[in-house]
Formats: structure tokens, sequence, C-alpha cells
């Protein structure tokens, strides 16, 4: 994963590298660098997950994560800030998104990162496919989508494409 500056909204193929999203971040100005990881579950409302696997319409993802982080900055006055989301296949323990941020202060850093990953979840066009242990497969994402049930369907994109 490259990070050119803190500037990035990225979408990933590969593992997220936490550790370079949280450097890309430092600031001297802030006193405050918060890393957000969500990782893929083992158990989701007490269906065993085998996997999960993220597709995306990436140029509007990437476009609304850019948004999404630039109005974080404005809103909560951060120092800098980096949005990472993982497409394919990722497994139970793995990361699947990733929000760093830094703030002069903890409390605009912690609410910056909880707040973009509301955003993420409700207005990127990036979609779940849960599989279970049994091989069933349920796509979710964003919220405000309806769920589709089935072996291969997925939801449709931006445009009703799928």
């Amino acid at each position: 994963m490259m990070i050119k500056s803190p500037d990035d909204s990225l979408l990933v193929w590969e593992p997220i590298d936490t550790a370079r999203l949280l450097a890309a971040v430092a600031d001297d100005a802030a006193g405050a660098n918060v890393l957000f990881v969500g990782t893929t579950r083992g158990v989701t409302a007490g269906v065993v997950t085998a996997g999960l696997a993220y597709e995306a319409h990436e140029p509007l993802a990437r476009e609304i994560l850019t948004q999404l982080r630039v109005l974080a900055i404005a809103r909560f006055g951060l120092s800098a800030c980096v949005v990472c989301h993982r497409l394919g296949v990722v497994a139970v323990g793995d990361t699947s998104v990733a929000v760093a941020t830094s703030a002069p202060h903890r409390r605009e850093a912690f609410a910056a990162a909880e707040w973009l990953m509301e955003r993420i979840k409700s207005e990127a066009p990036i979609w779940k496919c849960e599989e279970d242990s049994a091989g069933g497969r349920t796509w979710v994402h964003p919220e405000s989508m309806p769920a589709v049930h089935s072996g291969d369907q997925q939801p449709a994109g931006p445009g009703g494409m799928a």
C-alpha cells in the first residue's frame, strides 16, 4: 500500500498497513492521533462468518471517501486524515477498513473517526458479501440499501448496474 500523502483516500486490494496510515497523519501540531481499525468478525448476529468479500464502484467510492475526508478535516479541525478501505476477500480477523485522524485535541480526533465510519457505511458505494460457514452468501452495505440474499447475486450499483 502506497501512501503519497495524508490527503489520500484509498481503496486497496492488499492488506491495510495501519502503521503507515497512522504515520501519514502524524503532525507536530497534533496532540491526538487516532487509528480506528475495522476487522472482519467471526460471528455476526449468531451466524459464523467464514469470510467477507468487498466490491465497490471504485471511481465513485474514491470520490465519496475523499469528500468525506475533506468534510471531516473542516468539521472537526483535524490536522490530517486518511481513510482506507479494503476490497476483495478479507479473512476473519483481518482489517477491512481503517481511519486515521490527528487533531490538536483527542475529542476531535475520536469524534472525526466515528463520524467518518458512520458516513462511510451509509454513503460509500462499497458492498460487503458475508459468507457463512455453510457457504451461504449475503450482500449488504451501504446500510441504507437493502440486503440481497442469494448465492451469486449482488446489489445493483449506481445507475442500477450490478
